[in-house]
């Protein structure tokens, strides 16, 4: 493999898999990520959120993943019928399901990560700086998401067969719904 396709599927794989295929694929990485997460006290909370917790059980971390995964999928085939003459659902589906796994990177991190203590960081911001640990994962943070947000777009992009500014206007509101959507369900469920 050369060195640029390698490159080229790092941020669009979805021009050699897509459908069922990315889907089985993602859920692996995302049922990686939730066992890992838990471990490091990682919840994915949000569509493209990431928190440390004191505490976290397997049910509640698959319950974050779960809806934050169904709110980004939703709102995106919702997104993609209205801009795009064909879009199948398990197209959408797959692509952002698998568009999930940079974060594993994050819930890998999260479990050689000390996170300062909130009284601490209250009381004195530069405490923030006290776990180099913590910073590594805030740095790595950045990066993910946006590999992230460029792999659900490329997905978004392959899946609907649209191009051009309707794509990118129903990208970027598609992702601030799920957003809305993934924390008021959470808010509701919890």
């Amino acid at each position: 493999m050369k060195s640029n396709e390698f490159w080229g599927l790092l941020i669009n794989p979805f021009r050699k898999v897509a459908g069922w295929q990315a889907f089985g694929l993602g859920l692996v990485f995302v049922g990686v990520m939730g066992l890992v997460g838990t471990l490091g006290h990682v919840a994915f909370d949000g569509a493209l959120d990431m928190h440390l917790t004191d505490s976290l059980t397997y049910a509640q971390s698959f319950l974050y993943l779960g809806i934050s995964l169904a709110s980004v999928v939703l709102v995106m085939w919702l997104a993609g019928v209205m801009i795009a003459k064909q879009v199948r659902f398990i197209d959408i589906l797959g692509t952002m399901t698998l568009a999930k796994a940079p974060f594993l990177l994050l819930a890998v991190v999260g479990l050689f990560t000390t996170a300062p203590d909130l009284t601490q960081i209250t009381q004195n911001p530069m405490a923030v700086f006290s776990s180099v640990s913590f910073i590594v994962l805030l740095v790595l943070s950045l990066p993910v998401m946006v590999w992230s947000i460029t792999l659900m777009y490329n997905g978004f992009k392959v899946s609907c067969g649209v191009q051009g500014s309707k794509l990118t206007l129903a990208f970027i509101l598609g992702l601030f719904i799920a957003e809305i959507v993934s924390k008021l369900a959470l808010h509701w469920l919890l």
